[in-house]
């Protein structure tokens, strides 16, 4: 059963790109650029994410979080599991305001840490109202005591492609960010088609913890879906 908030139109849209890129085989991210013209950077950019990423790069960067408890609106697009953004969401970035999109998640992680990946990572996708610029706020997941912000996701996970659920139980995005922010910001591109270039990723170099039992949770639904580095270092 698909959500309330999920039209048939929206379906249809869902179901035409899940034909055209994936994770896996001829869908695979080695053909991205292939499929389709407007996947071309895909294979053609020159600032491509994910990469490996190098902390002693890491600075204490001046990102004001503005994150408050928004409802659960969760989709399951075949993909990655994503929750809706709220315009109350933003961060400010160089005197700059973007809001949160959306966040979504991966399992394993794209982004490495010194060539080793963690078993998950979190994308906080925040986009500027007037130039429609993109931040990405990365966030890696390794294993240990539970997340409370997880447990609330985990209790309405779609777990069917195309599944939507709302729900009236709050998740505030701020407490999946670390609580020592220091990053590595690089500029790179989606890690998704159409890889569109010019991103600014912010990347936390200090994972987050959940339960062993909640990133096999996210896992069993998302399979694998990371796309491979990119470059080896920033």
């Amino acid at each position: 059963m698909f959500g309330p908030l999920l039209t048939r139109r929206d379906f249809l849209q869902l179901s035409l790109a899940s034909i055209l890129w994936g994770y896996d085989g001829d869908q695979g991210p080695a053909h991205w650029s292939t499929l389709s013209s407007d996947y071309h950077i895909c294979g053609d950019g020159q600032r491509q994410s994910p990469i490996q990423i190098d902390k002693t790069t890491a600075t204490e960067e001046t990102v004001s979080f503005d994150y408050r408890p928004m409802p659960i609106s969760l989709l399951n697009n075949g993909r990655t599991i994503q929750e809706t953004g709220n315009d109350r969401c933003s961060l400010t970035l160089d005197d700059q305001v973007y809001n949160l999109s959306q966040f979504h998640f991966h399992t394993p992680s794209e982004h490495t840490d010194g060539g080793a990946p963690y078993p998950m990572e979190l994308h906080l996708v925040h986009r500027h109202a007037e130039t429609q610029a993109l931040v990405v706020v990365g966030v890696w997941i390794t294993p240990g005591l539970e997340q409370p912000e997880l447990a609330v996701l985990g209790q309405h996970l779609p777990k069917q492609s195309g599944e939507q659920i709302s729900a009236s139980a709050m998740v505030n995005p701020g407490n999946l960010l670390p609580t020592e922010r220091t990053l590595v910001r690089y500029s790179g591109s989606l890690t998704t088609p159409p890889c569109s270039e010019g991103v600014t990723w912010l990347m936390m170099v200090n994972p987050i913890e959940a339960s062993a039992q909640q990133i096999e949770m996210f896992h069993q639904v998302l399979g694998n879906n990371a796309r491979p580095l990119q470059r080896p270092s920033f």
